[in-house]
């Protein structure tokens, strides 16, 4: 791979710098927030060197790129600059229910690598003084303790770090809430179980939150505002002392008194639900958790449920998510491994096999988005190998005692009470995992059996492309609840869930209809070819409510052009299903209309309709 050539085309597919709002990058992916998404287009970018895939989550494009991401994001920055953008940062700041996760994914982030790093140390202490007959008690054992356990107990402070960058507020404010939390006074009347404090007759409770996280997150988050606030009203030649003193004063009192401990109900609280969903059945709860986990990697929230593993082991002082999660790591290694075996082709088996060698060490992305994600039997395979694996576990009590990234790397850690179910289960996933490749297959014969049909027919016959009016996720038409789009009576075509209410021309052409309601628009092809796009189901009863149509009848339009924006999120709270058909309405005509994919999320002008003539 080039990265000066690959960071320069990414730049390109995204629109160029003056389409970011902000940039960033995690383990693997680069993350971008953009001020026009109709102008990327993730198959062009998914075929950049060095591009592994690339998707939306929560108006987010991430593209991933691998190991070498910080390297590709370093040349992005020499290349464009470091660029952020207050708008989206302000809007990041609202702790909206869709963006939690993405929220503590992003805080966790930097702190992950050490925190994982000082958990190995724990797992080097076990490993000395259990097999190699080092005393416990020796200073070398001290020291070591030291390391590994001096990210764990102060987590807070690294967390108000992070949380303070995410919420764009005063680090050192936000560091001294973290003190507050830990200050000598607290931890010793924890320990000694007295009786709360008071403060204005308002009680402080004595709670643990040494290893927490949520506590400090939550207040760093009100501190953000707080701030903001004091620093609003404080002349400016004051504000360099006397606004973190008034911040302070306020928040060291809410922090105490109530954003932590409610806070720290709230995480004994999920990490119960957790344990006694472990206790009520290990085998469906390991089964899920093992089965899903490179799912939730997928979805980028495995790092926000980081809080929950450090809760667990904070609370009773072993954790049971990470040994699972280790399960679906290594059914990746199966089955990674089983398709290099099993594919005849030389390209696929390159992949898997740099997949594989990704996942042995705990980085998954490779084979998620190069394997997973091309054959459906692998993902079958990976999660029912992940299953078996993860219940395996779950039922003979395996359990990590300090946090590590999800591999056979981290076997330290997991040693102990359940340590032979832990190495038992992860071959068991490992071997699953390449028998189910064997035995479903890969059916990438067909794949591209059928893909050599449809570029020979595509070839033989004139053809007219159509964009997709809307950015969301594809559904098919024989899919819909409703028979006159699901038979196919009105025409050939497929339907989106959008995400974004832009509508756009997906053609070149002419307004032919728009429907007195606003919820339908019509549009026929310099061609001749008649398409229909329809906003919703059963919108017709909002009468035009929450829809600007902003062209006429008879208009010539152009492919791209913006032609109408729908309030989404109104159209939701009315009880409205927002699926959104788009319809050749005269396909009989023609010799096909075929989708450019059937499944999968599509950004606003991507293409999505071929009709064949």
């Amino acid at each position: 791979m080039n990265i000066k050539q690959t960071a320069g085309m990414i730049v390109k597919a995204v629109g160029g710098k003056s389409n970011i709002k902000e940039m960033f990058h995690c383990v693997t992916r680069l993350r971008f927030y953009l001020k026009d998404e109709s102008v990327v287009n993730l198959e062009e970018i998914k075929k950049i060197d060095g591009v592994l895939g690339a998707q939306y989550q929560t108006e987010q494009l991430q593209i991933i790129i691998g190991n070498d991401v910080e390297i590709v994001y370093d040349e992005i920055i020499k290349q464009i600059g470091f660029i952020h953008n207050e708008e989206t940062l302000q809007t990041k700041q609202k702790f909206q229910l869709k963006g939690i996760f993405e929220t503590m994914a992003a805080i966790f982030l930097p702190v992950v690598p050490v925190l994982a790093g000082t958990g190995m140390v724990k797992g080097l202490i076990t490993i000395l003084t259990s097999f190699c007959g080092v005393d416990p008690a020796s200073e070398m054992i001290t020291v070591l303790t030291i390391v590994g356990d001096c990210v764990f107990y102060f987590f807070p402070f690294l967390v108000a770090w992070s949380a303070s960058k995410r919420f764009k507020t005063d680090t050192a404010c936000a560091m001294a809430l973290a003190g507050a939390l830990l200050y000598p006074t607290m931890t010793a009347g924890l320990a000694q179980g007295l009786d709360p404090l008071h403060f204005l007759g308002m009680p402080i409770p004595f709670v643990k939150y040494a290893a927490s996280s949520i506590p400090i997150i939550l207040s760093v988050w009100v501190m953000s505002y707080v701030y903001k606030y004091v620093d609003k009203f404080v002349p400016k030649f004051l504000r360099l002392v006397f606004t973190p003193m008034i911040v302070l004063l306020i928040m060291v009192p809410i922090t105490l008194i109530a954003t932590g401990p409610l806070a720290s109900y709230l995480a004994k609280g999920l990490a119960q639900i957790v344990k006694f969903l472990f206790d009520l059945s290990p085998i469906i709860a390991g089964a899920v958790v093992g089965g899903t986990r490179l799912l939730v990697v997928l979805t980028g929230m495995h790092l926000s449920l980081g809080a929950i593993c450090m809760e667990n082991l904070s609370q009773f002082g072993y954790d049971v998510l990470l040994p699972i999660n280790t399960m679906g790591t290594m059914a990746l290694v199966g089955v990674t491994l089983g398709v290099w075996f099993k594919s005849k082709r030389n390209d696929t088996k390159s992949v898997a096999m740099s997949s594989f060698i990704s996942a042995f060490i705990g980085i998954t992305e490779p084979g998620i988005y190069g394997v997973l994600l091309k054959f459906k039997n692998a993902l079958l395979s990976v999660m029912l190998a992940g299953a078996v694996g993860g219940a395996f576990v779950a039922f003979f009590g395996g359990h990590a005692t300090a946090y590590v990234n999800s591999c056979i790397l981290s076997l330290p850690v997991f040693m102990g009470d359940g340590f032979w179910a832990v190495c038992t289960g992860m071959g068991i996933s490992t071997v699953l995992g390449f028998i189910f490749v064997q035995i479903f297959g890969l059916s990438e014969e067909k794949n591209l059996k059928d893909k050599t049909v449809e570029t020979k027919i595509e070839e033989e016959h004139a053809k007219t492309v159509f964009i997709s009016p809307m950015s969301g996720d594809l559904v098919k038409l024989d899919s819909i609840d409703d028979p006159a789009f699901s038979s196919g009576s009105i025409g050939k075509g497929i339907a989106i869930n959008p995400n974004n209410g832009k509508v756009v021309a997906p053609v070149d052409g002419t307004i032919k209809t728009i429907f007195p309601t606003k919820h339908a628009i019509g549009i026929e092809s310099e061609d001749g070819i008649e398409c229909l796009i329809h906003i919703g189901m059963d919108t017709v009863n909002l009468q035009g409510k929450y829809f600007n149509v902003i062209v006429k009848e008879g208009q010539q339009v152009k492919q791209g052009e913006l032609i109408a924006e729908v309030d989404l999120a109104s159209i939701l709270k009315e009880g409205y299903s927002l699926i959104t058909p788009v319809i050749v309405t005269n396909a009989d005509q023609y010799l096909d209309v075929l989708p450019f994919e059937t499944q999968g999320i599509i950004v606003s002008s991507e293409p999505l309709l071929t009709v064949l003539k």
